[in-house]
This record gives C-alpha cells, structure tokens and sequence, in this order.
C-alpha cells in the first residue's frame, strides 16, 4: 500500500499546525540509528486504541520545523524485510509503507503504519530491548518504556477493538462488509453471523419518489439498457442507521449504489460546469459497492467493467480535489472528445434533450477516466523524479 502524495503533503503541513506530537503521529529529525528503534516505534503504533493510520514524519525537528535529514535513510523494502524475520504471537505483522515528498526544498520521508484491528501485537521472542510476550502502545505522544508493559486498561482496550467493540454501530457494519462470509441473506435481507443485531435490508421506494421510468446515463452502457432503483437500510436492533439508494443495472444483473455527483467547474464561470459520477475507494458507498457486486459471477464482472467505464474511481477525497484542479486546465480537451465521439454511442429515446445529455456525460465519464490514468501517471513520475 501506499499513500498518495498529495494527501501526505496535505497532512504534513496539518500536523505541524499542531505544533507537537500526538496519539498517531511523530516527527523526527532523521532516521534511527538502530532499527531495532524503529521497529519499536512500528510496533507502539500498530498497537493503538484508535482506528487511524499513524505516520512517523522524518525531516522534522521536535519544533515542528522542517530541516530536511542528513544522516543515511532507510528503504522500505529493508524494513519490510526486518519485519518478515520476526515473530508475532496471534497477530498479523505491521503493514507499512514508505513515501518522500518535497517541502520548502527539503526532502521529508514519511512512514505510513496502517490500522489494524489485529490487536494485541507482541513478540514470541526478544528484539532488541523488546521482551517477548511483552505489549508495546503508544498513549497520547508516548511509548511503553522498553522495560515496562502496556497498562492492563490499555491491552484489554486493544482486545475490544480485535474484536470490533470499540466501533459504533454503523462502522462495525460497513467494516465488515469486506469479508462476505459474515452475511447470510434471506428475502433481501443480510444477517451479521456473528451480530445478527446487524443487517442490511433492501427495499423498493416506499414512497414513490422515482418513476418505473426513471433511470440515469450510466445504464445506457450496458448490454439491456432496462434499469430500476432500490434503496438498501443499515440497521441495527431495527433502528436504520444508513439508507442508500442502489441502481439494478442491466435488467437485474447488475446492482450497485448510485454514485456522486462530481462537478468540474470552468474557470470563466460563463458556462455549466463539467458533470460526472464518481465513487471514492473507502467511502460508505464503496464499501457497499463492493459488497453486492461479485467479480466470480461473468455476467457481473462485465457489467461492473462496463459500469466502470463510464463512472470514475478515486483512491481518496484529496485526489478527487486535486484532480477536479487538473482538469480545470484540459476543458477544452474534453469538450473536443465529447464532441469528435458524439455519434459513435447509441441512446435509444424519445426525447431529444435526454439523448444529447445521456451521451455527453457518457463520453465525459470514459475521458475523464482515462485523463485519470494520466494524472496518476504524472503523480507517479514526479514522485520517481523527487526519489533520484
């Protein structure tokens, strides 16, 4: 896994408003010396009552100034290869990755230890100044000394999140909905095996908010353009916690959740703005998403492709911004390919406005994932070019 620049930038620069350290985040000047150190301060930090990455931020003095490291720097690969040769009782090993970005001409590394609930961690045998058996955390701004052990209040909070007590209602369900085996379905109706207080309940409209005609540009990609709408209810112990409307695409074959509305604004503000659709990899909709939608079924799997290609797809909230901002620039580009690809997709209508519409947003959906393609590649290259 890694994070994207952008977003590292954006924290950076947050964090060193606070003016300290904290419970998910630190900032040193260089690297450690001993890696038995670092591997200390992964472990402390995976093993946090919180639900948030942490970050250990190198090229920061202690007063949040950024200096920049002139000592040697360390290789993820190295650290991931450290990690793979130790052994943790009951519990996964650390996942982390290691990013540079550039500020104020300085270059800052920035090692991302990605939450887990797989907590407790702890070692089988000693490493370092690390006992085995021994559990290290991070409190506020804090580690466990290297001779102590974490408070008992503290362990028995990181069994609670192991087993996901420690996350309300709603966040336990869209957690978990990653891991299918925990659902079992009746009538339209998803039990939690292990909290059937939880479930997932779809519906028809209630209240008649949308005709039996009704039916958005995207399903115009598919093989039968025949679509409909339902709404999916989050619940727990009857309460509904989340509602979500659902899109069945390709008469039936397909269901997903409506996605967002994304808006591309021209810079003269003279014209209607750029319109598409968008989901963001993490959010309550994606999860849903990927909930209903199964890739071992052939006649989904090229529904959902299909799907895809029409509705983009952000890694995260600040690559939606930054690219939105990318784009701005490159109107006149996707006014050209909407306008030199006009007559080569087919809507089949009666109205004459809905056909121009259906098809303009069709074409901006596919160029704008491909103009995606090219910004993640521009990323990447910069990145490479600020590591050589």
């Amino acid at each position: 896994m890694s994070v994207n620049k952008h977003e590292l930038e954006h924290l950076v620069s947050e964090l060193r408003k606070r003016g300290k350290e904290g419970a998910y985040w630190d900032f040193k000047q260089e690297w450690h010396d001993n890696i038995e150190d670092l591997i200390k301060d992964i472990i402390c930090f995976e093993n946090t009552v919180h639900n948030k990455d942490c970050y250990i931020i190198f090229g920061v003095n202690d007063s949040c100034e950024i200096v920049g490291m002139q000592k040697p720097r360390r290789k993820q690969s190295d650290i991931l290869d450290t990690i793979s040769k130790l052994a943790f009782a009951s519990a996964q090993a650390p996942s982390i990755s290691v990013d540079s970005i550039t500020l104020e001409g300085q270059t800052i590394d920035i090692l991302t230890v990605f939450n887990t609930d797989q907590t407790p961690l702890s070692l089988n045998r000693q490493y370092g100044k690390m006992k085995a058996g021994c559990i290290y955390t991070r409190t506020e701004d804090r580690n466990t000394p290297d001779n102590g052990n974490a408070l008992f209040s503290e362990i028995e909070y990181l069994w609670k999140k192991r087993f996901g007590m420690t996350k309300p209602a709603l966040s336990f369900i869209l957690d978990h909905l990653a891991n299918k085996h925990e659902w079992n379905e009746l009538d339209q109706t998803y039990y939690n095996i292990f909290r059937p207080e939880f479930v997932l309940n779809v519906h028809e409209d209630d209240n008649d908010r949308f005709s039996k005609d009704a039916d958005e540009f995207y399903g115009y990609v598919q093989t039968n353009s025949r679509m409909s709408f339902e709404f999916v209810d989050l619940r727990a112990n009857n309460t509904v916690l989340m509602t979500k409307q659902l899109a069945v695409l390709d008469s039936g074959r397909l269901t997903v959740p409506v996605p967002d509305w994304g808006f591309i604004h021209r810079g003269n503000g003279s014209r209607d703005p750029i319109v598409y659709k968008y989901y963001i990899e993490g959010s309550d909709t994606e999860k849903i998403l990927h909930f209903f939608y199964d890739p071992e079924n052939e006649e989904q799997y090229y529904a959902y492709m299909r799907h895809m290609e029409v509705v983009v797809l952000f890694h995260s909230q600040q690559e939606k911004e930054s690219f939105e901002a990318y784009c701005i620039s490159r109107i006149d580009s996707i006014d050209r390919f909407t306008c030199d690809n006009f007559g080569s997709v087919y809507i089949e209508s009666n109205t004459k406005q809905k056909i121009k519409l259906y098809k303009e947003r069709i074409l901006i959906g596919q160029y704008l994932n491909q103009l995606l393609r090219e910004y993640r590649n521009d990323c990447s290259a910069t990145n490479d070019a600020g590591l050589a």
